[in-house]
């Protein structure tokens, strides 16, 4: 029986943007996509499966005052901001603060390669860390089956974890906030979250609650999520 508050945002139902260099699936509505189903989840704004294909470059116009978080899924990516240039690889959560306007350029430095990563968009009206204090490091291999903390910095106001499970492990995760919101996307296999069966790039947002469990369902789960 379910009896928290939350949305299921199903993988099947997203956006799909796609050109000769990017496909993109969009959880929420993003440029041409719009939907009275995908709106934004508080000033979480942008969720973006990206695939971008080997040697080849994109852009991403800022359209608010913004964090913008990186997370390979596979390959790496090089994100150009003004004169600054970061690398980011699997294993690896870039975050950026963005002004409305702003222009960034992404790469993928595998020429032959197609890279996934997800791109996660929360508005901000501060900017308190430099890009380079920004990125976050974590190994799956070395924490199997339980939930990582990959960002918790008192200057960013979300958390991000993430997990990769073997079938019929669980976990809890306690949200920091009362009245925090809690928005998980399954990066890989089958979970149940909270009561709630949760498919491969699938998104949930729930709310009201101070404790998640989450179940996997199959092997190689992954879930990343975000608390803010």
């Amino acid at each position: 029986m379910i009896s928290t508050s939350g949305r299921i945002f199903s993988g099947d139902q997203r956006g799909l943007t796609e050109t000769s260099v990017l496909k993109r699936f969009s959880t929420f509505n993003f440029e041409k996509f719009n939907s009275e189903h995908t709106l934004p989840f508080g000033d979480l704004f942008i969720c973006n499966d990206e695939f971008i294909v080997g040697g080849k470059l994109a852009f991403f116009l800022s359209k608010e005052d913004s964090y913008q978080l990186f997370f390979p899924i596979t390959g790496g990516l090089n994100i150009v901001q003004g004169n600054k240039e970061c690398a980011v690889d699997t294993g690896q959560m870039q975050v950026l603060n963005l002004g409305k306007g702003e222009v960034l350029e992404i790469s993928n430095r595998n020429l032959t390669e197609t890279s996934n990563y997800l791109q996660i968009g929360i508005r901000t009206d501060m900017f308190l860390l430099r890009a380079s204090e920004m990125l976050f490091n974590f190994d799956f291999d070395t924490n199997p089956n339980k939930l990582i903390e990959i960002i918790s910095h008192p200057k960013l106001p979300f958390k991000v974890s993430a997990g990769l499970f073997a079938e019929n492990m669980a976990a809890f995760y306690r949200l920091q906030r009362a009245e925090g919101r809690f928005f998980c996307f399954v990066i890989a296999g089958t979970l149940k979250i909270e009561g709630r069966l949760m498919h491969e790039r699938d998104a949930l947002a729930l709310w009201d609650l101070e404790e998640v469990q989450l179940e996997a369902l199959s092997n190689n789960a992954s879930v990343l999520i975000l608390e803010f």
